[in-house]
């Protein structure tokens, strides 16, 4: 059995120029990101294999890179020399696996459009990680309705569309990451918004208020608790005062559970609270002891979307005493790349509620819901026939 690679700018294109060279006996072998020493070579890399007989026949002029032979095998069968190049390849991606290459842990049954999809995960700032693990269950979701192909064929059979992959990827997407926007009709309860400082929580506060309280006429208290920093609840006084909504500051948590219990007639109300970071915490312990055992409040944590998910995660675990039960997600319009955002929804592991993308009030916010952290993700061009598994 011969091996050979072919390089290309996409897996699709380098499949057609090894079947036109090495016919319709070639087996393909694995597809990869090209390493970064023969990038120039092409972005993608297909490796094929061939019978020794007709290995022979291969045209010697060409100029595509070539991978050294394997070893001579015992020329018993052509049936044996396949079933023992079935174990070299098993062999080879379990150990790929082992290495934690995410390219490898896709299975090859359906490569090409696979591959297309991988590249356009994480061209939108997806990791590798998270690409690979999302795409090995689109595979598998695909394979298991699909029918095997026979052996030695082209890939003329079943047709794999883009909106076959595109179905199986939402659906994988979703079933990863929930939301739980407000409804329109809400209960009494009071929101407080926490998180680090700079994230956008009074502003994201001044957008609920106006939502709730101007557009749809609901009783509305603001409160704050940020009394830490001077000035702190400065701005929020002044939003409150141009839209004519009540608001007091409260310097205690006595103060905070009184106006709780005074303000109950309020269909909502809504809390803010102190920026900080980890070193912080002891000033506002009372904050967070309180906060976490008091069942009409509903901590949302703020975040940025351009933070990063492991920025992110660990902000979450430095505000977790707090018992946050939804995240908002702000600054959408600086640069975001969809894939990111929403990386950090599913590994934040809390349902969204809001999504803020700028600074008008209350314009640039917006309940949460999937089919707007998705439609940018699931859009493919055209559709490539694959022999499906």
């Amino acid at each position: 059995m011969r091996i050979k690679s072919y390089f290309a700018e996409s897996v699709q294109l380098a499949i057609e120029r090894a079947r036109v060279e090495l016919g319709p006996e070639a087996m393909l072998v694995n597809s990869k990101r090209t390493e970064n020493d023969l990038k120039h070579l092409g972005q993608f890399e297909v490796v094929f294999g061939v019978p020794q007989g007709a290995a022979a026949n291969l045209n010697r002029n060409t100029e595509l890179p070539q991978r050294p032979p394997m070893a001579p095998e015992p020329p018993d069968s052509l049936a044996q020399e396949l079933a023992d190049l079935r174990k070299e390849i098993e062999s080879m991606r379990d150990s790929v696996v082992s290495r934690g290459r995410p390219n490898a842990r896709i299975m090859c049954r359906l490569i090409p459009l696979i591959e297309d999809a991988y590249s356009e995960l994480t061209s939108q700032e997806m990791s590798d990680d998270l690409a690979s693990e999302v795409l090995q269950a689109v595979e598998q979701r695909i394979s298991s309705t699909a029918r095997p192909p026979a052996q030695h064929t082209p890939p003329t059979g079943q047709l794999i569309s883009t909106q076959t992959i595109e179905e199986a990827l939402l659906e994988e997407l979703k079933n990863r990451f929930s939301v739980a926007p407000e409804p329109s009709s809400l209960k009494d309860r009071a929101i407080m918004l926490i998180g680090p400082a700079g994230v956008g929580k009074t502003t994201t506060l001044a957008k609920l208020a106006l939502r709730y309280g101007i557009q749809a006429r609901t009783p509305v208290q603001l409160l704050s608790a940020d009394t830490l920093r001077v000035g702190g609840w400065e701005q929020l006084s002044t939003y409150a005062r141009i839209a004519g909504l009540p608001f007091q500051t409260l310097d205690s948590i006595a103060a905070l559970e009184s106006a709780l219990d005074e303000h109950q007639g309020k269909r909502l109300l809504l809390i803010d609270t102190p920026g900080f970071c980890g070193t912080d915490i002891s000033d506002v312990e009372d904050l967070v002891a309180f906060a976490s055992r008091e069942s009409r409040i509903e901590a949302h944590l703020v975040l940025p979307a351009n933070i990063g998910y492991r920025a992110a995660l660990r902000i979450r675990d430095r505000f977790a005493s707090f018992k946050p039960a939804k995240l908002v997600l702000t600054h959408l319009d600086d640069g975001c790349k969809p894939g990111a955002v929403l990386e950090l929804a599913i590994r934040s592991g809390l349902p969204l509620s809001y999504l803020c993308s700028g600074q008008q009030i209350p314009d640039d916010l917006a309940l949460a819901s999937q089919p707007a952290m998705l439609d940018d993700l699931c859009r493919r061009e055209k559709t490539i026939a694959v022999s499906a598994a």
